[in-house]
């Protein structure tokens, strides 16, 4: 009877004293103890963590897991741990100790002590000391290379292997669980990505892009089934390997690109756009877009559009940006987003934002961006002050609930000689009472949302140390259509214009 075969996503936190999936195989000096130590950082110690259950290959496979090496000791920092995929119809023992990674073969001189995986597809290295490259670890190597992402191809016991390519990683693969370390191999019709990513680069860097496995040397057909195993190894080199948080899944390049202001004054109402695609092979039924933003942008207000066949849920803005998008291949969704910062913050505002789901792995090169925006003190700063309401009963277009605002205004450097001051009530609930008359210019009196007061062409100066204060009334249509009263969105901007 044909064994099962695992769903997408496959999914081990490995923090736990057994594993999720029970058709995982623990050998050697593999174990769980918080994550899934291969070795301990002592000499002459090799573990294999297989999970043998074949997993689909045709829509492509990603893997994503975050690592730690911690120790060193003895003749330096090693070996380093394997990534690998076997034909799913298969099984198989460890392969060689050592530099071979639990991959490939181990040689003595000429002599094969060790044979490598049964039916290996290929094997992804992450070297420290270097001997996944050496001749020791299989045909073609260049030689010992230290700090190295190593790619060994297909191979059977003591047949294959060959080195297929590598690239070195500046200061290697080092560090605990706090450097947030995490890498990602996919393998998409035949072709071969691998990047490594920590807290400080989150999007990560490409080591490998791309690479054709289909017409390397000694390739073997890409099988319709895989099987997935780690592996790492120490000799008199040592270091504690050890993963964590495992997901493999389908698939999906989803970019993310933000923009937004790089400066602002306190108080502005500012701007961010985000887009978003699915650029395939996969679709993405349950993306999702989150952002976050510091407590001095309030008042967000979140606006979505999908095209080519995107649909944007309803989204929150409560706790941070969360918007669920059916992303299918080909859709793109655009997001905006407003806030109003603080009147009172100065410094740098950061808002980020990124693109997951639950189901599918994003192999995008950027799936997160942020944005800093500079703020500096307007020219015109503005508190306002409500006032009691009372009800107006003439003359008859004018009746309704009135409410009185004391605005004030302030120079923060310099003498402003005309200014602005604008705010928002609810649109057609209300306006600048008619029957009142003002000093100032109403260039707009809030009946369809908007209220901007105009000063004088002369008179009415605002000197620094000597706040501007004056009084306004908006008229209601009644004193339920008054709310609060609270104004939205209030700010004071300098003339300059003629």
């Amino acid at each position: 009877m044909a064994q099962q075969h695992a769903q997408f996503p496959i999914v081990e936190s490995f923090t736990e004293d057994i594993p999720t999936n029970p058709h995982w195989q623990l050998l050697g000096s593999a174990t769980l103890n918080g994550s899934l130590e291969l070795t301990p950082n002592a000499q002459a110690k090799a573990g294999t963590a297989f999970l043998d259950q074949p997993f689909s290959s045709t829509l492509g496979v990603t893997i994503d897991f975050d690592y730690s090496c911690e120790g060193g000791g003895g003749s330096g920092f090693g070996d380093g741990f394997s990534v690998y995929l076997i034909d799913g119809a298969h099984t198989t023992a460890p392969g060689g100790r050592g530099g071979a990674l639990g991959y490939s073969t181990t040689k003595s001189g000429s002599t094969i002590v060790a044979d490598g995986v049964t039916a290996g597809y290929v094997g992804i290295g992450f070297d420290n000391f270097g001997n996944f490259s050496a001749p020791a670890a299989g045909p073609d190597g260049p030689g010992p290379q230290p700090n190295t992402v190593g790619v060994r191809g297909s191979g059977n016991l003591k047949q294959g292997f060959h080195w297929l390519v590598g690239e070195q990683v500046e200061g290697g693969f080092r560090g605990g669980w706090e450097k947030g370390a995490h890498i990602q191999v996919s393998v998409i019709a035949g072709r071969l990505t691998v990047r490594v990513a920590d807290r400080a680069n989150p999007n990560g860097t490409l080591v490998i892009g791309d690479f054709d496995l289909v017409d390397a040397p000694g390739q073997v057909p890409v099988p319709d089934t895989f099987k997935l195993g780690f592996a790492a190894g120490t000799g008199g080199a040592i270091a504690a390997h050890r993963i964590r948080d495992l997901v493999v899944a389908l698939p999906v390049n989803m970019p993310l690109e933000m923009s937004g202001p790089l400066t602002a004054e306190s108080g502005d109402r500012i701007a961010y756009d985000i887009g978003v695609q699915n650029l395939g092979p996969n679709d993405a039924p349950d993306a999702v877009v989150e952002a976050e933003f510091p407590p001095e942008l309030t008042d967000v207000e979140l606006s979505a559009r999908g095209e080519n066949g995107a649909f944007c849920g309803t989204g929150s803005v409560r706790d941070g940006l969360r918007l669920p998008i059916d992303l299918p291949v080909g859709g793109k969704a655009m997001i905006g987003l407003t806030g109003a910062i603080a009147g009172d913050f100065q410094g740098r505002l950061t808002t980020s934002s990124r693109i997951t789901s639950p189901t599918r792995a994003n192999t995008a090169e950027q799936y997160s961006d942020s944005v800093d925006t500079e703020v500096e003190p307007p020219r015109v700063g503005i508190e306002y002050e409500q006032l009691p309401g009372f009800g107006q009963t003439y003359p008859e277009d004018a009746k309704g609930w009135v409410i009185p605002y004391d605005l004030t205004l302030v120079a923060n450097e310099d003498r402003v000689l005309r200014w602005e001051v604008f705010f928002e009530i609810p649109p057609g609930v209300g306006r600048i009472n008619p029957i009142q008359q003002y000093w100032f210019t109403v260039t707009e009196d809030g009946g369809e949302g908007s209220v901007i007061l105009t000063s004088p062409d002369s008179g009415h100066t605002i000197e620094p140390g000597d706040p501007l204060t004056f009084r306004v009334q908006v008229l209601y249509k009644s004193q339920f259509d008054a709310g609060d009263g609270v104004l939205r969105n209030v700010r004071a901007t300098e003339v300059t214009r003629p």
